[in-house]
């Protein structure tokens, strides 16, 4: 249970955070506009930071998961298979 409702908070966040691109573009006032994206921010916000202390520890075993792999994606020297061509064509 504890599992679905940190989910739930954090989809809830990320679905809040799409929306507010979209605001701007709404038939509202301009004071109308900065009120909603005001308010959904916060939302956003809140339920983001509401679903991280009940995640807990699967959020942050995730959380290093993914900073290692994009370390690891970003500490690459260049493509492999572009190494591979450039002696094809000499071989040519």
């Amino acid at each position: 249970m504890r599992k679905l409702l940190g989910y739930s908070l954090l989809v809830i966040s990320c679905i809040a955070w799409t929306i507010i691109p979209v605001i701007p573009f709404l038939s509202l006032s301009v004071a109308q506009k900065a009120s909603w994206a005001t308010a959904v921010f916060v939302f956003a916000e809140v339920t983001w930071w509401l679903a991280m202390p009940i995640l807990g520890k699967e959020i942050i075993n995730y959380s290093k998961a993914a900073w290692h792999r994009c370390k690891v994606f970003f500490s690459r020297k260049g493509n492999p298979a572009e190494g591979q061509q450039a002696d094809n064509h000499d071989e040519q």
